[in-house]
């Protein structure tokens, strides 16, 4: 089944000397003046998605967690490999729903998966680790902010679990690249565990200080603050811009280019590495992947 889904495309990829079928995939070095990004996710039933939910949409979101953390380096997503663990009583119908998931997120963001494992398990869990590639000397990395950067966000935060959008997220690739190219960020990070706990491990590597307005969070529909800063899974971009390059002009290119604002909503400063809202400090809590179900 996963070599009838995914092996054409893996044909049709120049990159791909040999896909699925082998006991590993044989590909050509990253590009030259190019450096290779790889990330690695595993999604869990009871935990990150509920046996429940529509298994096309658990395939995406096991693969566009990948892609966003590619995009969040500031770079292209490549090839992928993905192993499921999936009890005996999975029909067959669950698992290609599944595998169509994952196929229409590679589709989208150009992801050739070229091979993986599959395991008899007690619980579903999809593990896929994902290659991309950024350009030397222009990969953006967390702990890159300086006092005086403007930090904006790419989206709405809170909510994403109690509205299902923790499985119909969009990656947000285009906006890293343009970004990459039109406003060059010092630190870009995903909010995968939310705002206040992403937001001080990018303090932390920074060693500096985020000091956020609470009014210029965005919220999604129905969310309040406090969800906004500790729902996680919401896979909007952390990003710290010089003020310089991150002029009016440039956010309304943004907004055109996207049809979405970059929401501005706070500023880093020196001091201990720690986020703040409205001068209070701010614990560094999110989501909680050990937390009892």
């Amino acid at each position: 089944m996963v070599r009838a889904m995914f092996g054409p495309a893996a044909a049709r990829d120049r990159d791909v000397i040999c896909g699925i079928g082998d006991d590993a995939a044989i590909l050509t070095p990253c590009p030259r003046r190019q450096r290779q990004l790889l990330t690695t996710d595993t999604v869990i039933a009871g935990r990150h998605f509920r046996p429940s939910d529509p298994p096309e949409r658990v395939g995406w979101k096991a693969l566009a967690v990948n892609v966003s953390d590619i995009a969040a380096m500031g770079g292209t997503p490549r090839h992928a490999v993905v192993s499921l663990a999936l009890p005996s009583s999975t029909p067959q119908h669950y698992i290609r729903a599944l595998l169509e998931g994952m196929r229409r997120c590679a589709r989208r963001f150009g992801v050739t998966v070229v091979g993986g494992d599959t395991v008899g398990a007690p619980c579903l869990s999809i593990t896929i680790t994902l290659t991309g590639s950024a350009p030397r000397g222009r990969i953006c990395r967390r702990s890159g902010a300086r006092p005086g950067d403007l930090l904006a966000v790419t989206g709405p935060l809170g909510g994403s679990l109690a509205s299902g959008r923790h499985l119909t997220f969009m990656p947000r690739l285009p906006e890293a690249l343009w970004l990459m190219q039109h406003l060059r960020p010092h630190a870009m990070m995903d909010l995968s565990d939310g705002l206040a706990l992403d937001g001080a491990r990018m303090a932390a590597a920074s060693q500096v200080r985020l000091a956020l307005r609470g009014a210029r969070i965005p919220r999604a529909k129905r969310a309040a603050l406090a969800d906004a800063l500790h729902d996680g899974e919401d896979f909007e971009l952390l990003v710290a811009l010089s003020p310089r390059r991150c002029t009016a002009a440039r956010q309304q290119a943004f907004a055109r280019a996207f049809r979405r604002r970059l929401h501005i909503i706070g500023v880093v400063e020196h001091g201990a590495p720690a986020v703040v809202v409205d001068g209070r400090p701010l614990a560094p809590r999110g989501f909680e992947h050990f937390a009892d179900d």
